[in-house]
């Protein structure tokens, strides 16, 4: 954990500012992570507060020696997972969806949002655990070690999981008719996801 961080943290245990200034850092990111895994805002807004809730009144027992992001994402991670038990996915379809700077015509971003319609609606349809391990690592970024300790899984089962759940949202997208091809380059193979006619 960085040193500032840390001290921020050290703060926040005993200063309501230190840990409104911890909860601006973490709020949009685990907003956007929430909202992705319930596909609903007012359940992200809610579950969003509660983990820092959480968070707040566990604060005094946190490790400082631990890496800080992975516990708030595990906190938040069981919160939608225990929401979400018995419920049928819900789609998460993105407002706007950019694309390249230089492919600004209608047809490429109607074809941009479709491709994104898609993929929302296969990481909908993933299981809970699969859903937030593609989240974590696909949209939030955390390194493997980081997921295993959101998930509370050695380092191995999270790599193995990962790997199921991408195997399983490849099978989703390539039965909605998407489908990855490896392009060789001097520099490497580069995938591209098309749509198939």
């Amino acid at each position: 954990m960085e040193q500032l961080e840390a001290v921020l943290i050290e703060e926040a245990r005993s200063d309501p500012d230190a840990f409104a200034t911890l909860v601006g850092r973490y709020q949009d990111r685990l907003y956007n992570y929430l909202y992705r895994m319930t596909g609903s805002r007012e359940d992200a807004q809610d579950l969003t507060q509660e983990t820092f809730v959480r968070v707040y009144r566990a604060l005094p027992r946190f490790n400082l020696e631990a890496p800080f992001r992975p516990w708030v994402y595990k906190i938040a991670t069981n919160l939608a997972i225990n929401h979400l038990k018995g419920r049928k996915p819900v789609l998460v379809l993105e407002e706007y969806v950019p694309g390249p700077l230089n492919e600004d015509s209608p047809e490429h971003f109607a074809e941009t949002r479709e491709i994104q319609r898609v993929i929302n609606a296969a990481v909908a349809e993933l299981p809970e655990h699969s859903r937030a391990e593609v989240l974590l690592r696909h949209v939030n970024d955390l390194a493997y070690e980081d997921i295993a300790r959101a998930l509370d899984v050695p380092l191995g089962t999270a790599k193995v999981r990962l790997h199921r759940a991408r195997a399983l949202l490849q099978e989703k997208l390539m039965a909605a008719g998407l489908r990855a091809q490896s392009e060789e380059t001097g520099a490497g193979a580069a995938a591209e996801t098309t749509v198939k006619p």
